[in-house]
């Protein structure tokens, strides 16, 4: 199953282990920043738990990397079964933090199942878009390979977790670009969003829409749920072109900033490294996604080029909201980005599915028959 050996040795993708290794690190001082408290002259521990995690999460990395990736394709329909259930026990029995049941605690260790449960859903799309066709999808084709998406998006939508529901629409929503669809069936489907969009409005709760209205107009509500929005904006501005300087942000460290460890991780980076410094972690990226595109585009096998789009389109998304949200651009939901925001479940899922695409860039040459 698992075989180290001098060809796996040689195709290891140096290029794609050096980009997350930087983003790894830059994302690490960042939560160490996040960390310290000026207003008590000391740490809080969140910057020693995360490289706890990255420890592990790059174990994970090395792991999954030799591992054949074909072998969780083949076993992904059980994973996904077995994924299901775990959601389905959240909702059961889930610790309840924050007025939402997302964590399940073992013997005092708590995970967030909706987390790695995003590594099944990228195993499962081969088995969803195994027909990569010149001839696009009509609306009928569609349907079929949208029910599969359905369980996962209710059961954590549910929870409540908008942003992880998002997370999986977007990625199934991406591939489906990707394999093609017919105007006319695309058309229908953006009509059919318009006339669905009040009834997903009244099933939303009030925390939920007052962060969509307060990203229109953050201003009517700036001690409430406007709050985080204009103080974000405000870190992101007074950073100026080069950033107050390591550990000197102001608004981060005097806690004007919520979330600075986790959402609005992205906020502290450019408040203390400015503009250059946020720049800089759109360019790791952008090579990061590029990277990941170019593994897919390389790959012989078609499981294989699925799950690494499926993989480039899940860092982008959520790189993308995460740093649109900080900006101000986007509405504020609950979506860390990927290798840099301070947690465990994220950690280790991007450093699983990093792995997995380094399997793919390993066995990119082989024959769609060879299990090596």
């Amino acid at each position: 199953m698992l075989q180290i050996d001098k060809r796996l040795l040689k195709n290891f993708d140096i290029y794609l282990t050096s980009i997350v290794a930087i983003i790894l690190l830059y994302g690490w001082f960042a939560v160490y920043s996040a960390s310290y408290d000026p207003t008590e002259s000391r740490f809080n521990s969140f910057y020693i738990k995360q490289l706890y995690w990255l420890i592990i999460g790059s174990s994970f990395y090395i792991f999954f990397s030799f591992f054949n990736y074909k072998h969780l394709i083949k076993w992904s329909v059980i994973l996904y079964l077995m994924g299901i259930l775990m959601l389905i026990l959240v909702l059961a029995i889930g610790h309840i933090g924050m007025g939402a049941q997302r964590w399940i605690n073992i013997g005092g260790f708590k995970f967030q199942p909706s987390e790695f449960f995003k590594v099944i859903f990228i195993l499962i799309m081969p088995k969803i878009y195994n027909d990569f066709e010149p001839v696009p999808l009509g609306l009928v084709d569609v349907v079929k390979k949208f029910f599969l998406v359905i369980p996962p998006f209710l059961l954590v939508f549910l929870q409540p977790d908008l942003g992880t529901a998002m997370v999986f629409l977007a990625v199934w929503g991406m591939l489906l670009l990707f394999r093609g669809i017919r105007i006319r069936t695309l058309l229908i489907f953006v009509v059919l969003g318009i006339f669905i969009a009040p009834v997903v409005w009244s099933k939303l709760h009030d925390y939920q829409k007052d962060r969509i209205l307060t990203f229109i107009s953050p201003e009517r509500d700036p001690y409430g749920a406007g709050y985080h929005l204009i103080q974000s904006k405000i870190a992101v501005g007074s950073g100026g072109l080069l950033g107050k300087g390591f550990m000197k942000g102001t608004q981060s460290h005097l806690k004007f900033l919520p979330e600075r460890h986790t959402d609005f991780i992205f906020s502290l980076i450019n408040e203390e490294f400015g503009l250059m410094g946020g720049l800089f972690m759109v360019v790791l990226f952008g090579a990061l996604i590029f990277r990941i595109c170019y593994i897919a585009m390389k790959t012989k096998e078609l499981s294989g080029k699925i799950v690494a789009l499926a993989v480039a389109s899940i860092v982008f998304f959520q790189f993308f909201v995460n740093s649109g949200m900080t900006l101000g651009l986007l509405p504020v939901v609950g979506i860390p980005m990927p290798l840099v925001s301070y947690g465990g479940s994220a950690l280790v899922t991007f450093m699983t599915l990093l792995g997995i695409v380094n399997s793919i860039s390993i066995r990119k040459f082989d024959s769609p028959g060879d299990n090596r």
